[in-house]
């Protein structure tokens, strides 16, 4: 999740990858070189926790470059591991992990196309939910044209709130498309659709935190918000 202390992150214009327990930096060449290799696209999973959403997807989407990214890299390390194995051996090439805060993107990561933010906790629930119209301006403008965004809110942070859902209601379908949709507008994010996920739904997004939330509730409270997001004029 996004870090409100940033000082022991990399510098900008680098992207500093895990895998397992070290970590390498990609210069602008070799990240360029890795996405000409998978010409599909740009997968950008902001506060990816343990990864396991990455996997899912570069298993899915075996041509796009699926990058997780979090400002804490511990709990990606294994699943990193496992990515950087020989295909033979389970590994996926078109999958990366990235160190860094979604306030400090590399600059190397432009022309996204799809953004997800499944189950955010910490600051970067806040940046999604109240909005901050920084954060979400900074990733819209990293995205190309017609890019699409997938955020999955847990209802159970308003039940009772936590800190960082400050003085926010709890979100609805309804409550979504009006004044949050008005808020992401403004920072780039056209919100299209909002609605409740149902148990098949929650399951497929593949996260740990979707399984471990799940299991300590007779039912868990999703929604989903989708979209199109990319550089405004002026931004």
């Amino acid at each position: 999740m996004a870090s409100a202390d940033k000082s022991h992150l990399p510098r900008l214009g680098r992207v500093r990858a895990v895998v397992g327990k070290a970590t390498h930096d990609l210069d602008a060449a070799a990240f360029a070189e890795l996405r000409g290799r998978f010409p599909g696209g740009l997968v950008l999973d902001l506060g990816t926790g343990d990864g396991k959403h990455v996997l899912a997807e570069a298993r899915r989407r075996p041509d796009t470059v699926v990058v997780g990214l979090d400002a804490q890299p511990d709990a990606m390390r294994r699943t990193a591991g496992r990515a950087a194995a020989k295909p033979a051996r389970g590994g996926l090439p078109n999958a990366l992990f990235v160190w860094a805060a979604v306030e400090q993107l590399p600059s190397e990561l432009t022309g996204i196309t799809d953004v997800h933010c499944l189950m955010p906790w910490g600051s970067l629930l806040r940046a999604v939910v109240a909005p901050e119209a920084e954060v979400l301006r900074a990733v819209a403008a990293r995205c190309a044209p017609g890019a699409r965004f997938l955020i999955t809110l847990n209802l159970h942070a308003w039940r009772p709130p936590v800190a960082e859902v400050g003085g926010t209601a709890e979100p609805t379908p309804e409550t979504a498309a009006g004044a949050l949709a008005e808020a992401y507008a403004a920072a780039g994010w056209r919100l299209d659709t909002a609605d409740y996920l149902d148990a098949a739904a929650i399951a497929s997004l593949g996260t740990s935190w979707t399984k471990r939330l799940g299991s300590s509730r007779a039912e868990l409270g999703v929604l989903a918000l989708r979209g199109e997001l990319g550089p405004q004029d002026g931004n």
